[in-house]
């Protein structure tokens, strides 16, 4: 991951060392999200899809655990249904405790199956091959560093004290032009209401260099000086990345049950879809002898 140079477009980028910016690190209780949540949440009714989302990242930021189903496209033509990562994790920020259930998902001729998963529950991470049938024990690290990505949505983060969740909010709060509202709604599903937000990241310049969109995500959470390597944080796709998300929100708790992330750059697309579960254990259970395929209960908007 490129080190980020200093931004043109009005919020701080950290080069080098967490907090390193002329002027110095903003005070927590400055930030745009600590001014939002001074008198209580933002009403619904008259926040834009913008001010709604940032609170809902802020209270994301917020909890202690989390639990996620995924499915990540790399294919336009493969969303939605088609060959994907399908995962399923968790983790506890107070204790570590992770789960972590990875397939790659192949589709032929409309049937799907599995070419390979891993499995991470305890200190070991199992992998199974189709082509052998059985399990294999081949790292001591669970999850791999480039696997930490999964533990959260690939953006927003959890764990973090109020003060933290200022910082990390307030910067991406910060950056003009970076996060800006396309659309809201009220929707029900299953007899329930929620909140459906819209909104565009669109890659700012930094310096001389190229456009960021993504990567501010990342060096926000740099601000906290948390390490995103025993946190632990990760940024899903590359940071040049424009992202278009729907992201639907609990009316009552704000925080996020499912979202949507289509990001595109330098040529590319991919699709992450995320199901959320807060405010309980990790969840777990024994390992298979064969795997299955992790199914999602709310159905793609195709986009």
């Amino acid at each position: 991951m490129a080190t980020l140079l200093a931004v043109i477009c009005g919020c701080g980028v950290i080069h080098g060392k967490a907090g390193d910016q002329e002027g110095g690190s903003r005070p927590a209780g400055n930030s745009p999200s600590a001014r939002v949540n001074a008198n209580g949440a933002p009403a619904i009714a008259t926040t834009d899809a913008r001010g709604l989302y940032l609170d809902s990242l802020r209270r994301q930021a917020l909890q202690p655990s989390i639990n996620l189903v995924q499915e990540y496209y790399l294919e336009r033509q493969a969303y939605p249904g088609g060959s994907r990562e399908a995962v399923i994790s968790g983790v506890d920020y107070r204790t570590k405790d992770v789960r972590l259930e990875k397939s790659e998902v192949t589709v032929e001729n409309g049937k799907a199956s599995v070419a390979w998963a891993n499995w991470c529950q305890g200190r070991y991470q199992d992998w199974f091959w189709s082509s052998v049938g059985r399990w294999t024990q081949e790292s001591d690290r669970c999850p791999s560093l480039t696997d930490q990505v999964w533990l959260n949505d690939g953006l927003g983060v959890g764990g973090l004290t109020p003060e933290q969740a200022d910082i990390f909010v307030g910067h991406l709060a910060d950056c003009k032009g970076l996060i800006n509202a396309r659309g809201k709604s009220m929707v029900e599903r299953a007899g329930k209401q929620y909140v459906r937000l819209e909104i565009q990241v669109t890659p700012q310049v930094v310096g001389s260099g190229n456009p960021i969109g993504a990567g501010m995500y990342l060096d926000a959470f740099k601000y906290t000086e948390l390490k995103a390597d025993t946190h632990p944080y990760n940024l899903i796709g590359r940071e040049v990345d424009a992202l278009r998300i729907v992201r639907y929100i609990d009316p009552q708790t704000r925080l996020p049950v499912y979202s949507e992330t289509q990001a595109s750059g330098d040529g590319k697309w991919t699709m992450h879809r995320v199901e959320y579960s807060f405010d309980g254990p990790v969840q777990s259970r024994p390992r298979p002898t064969r795997v299955g395929i992790p199914q999602m209960t709310w159905q793609p908007e195709r986009r």
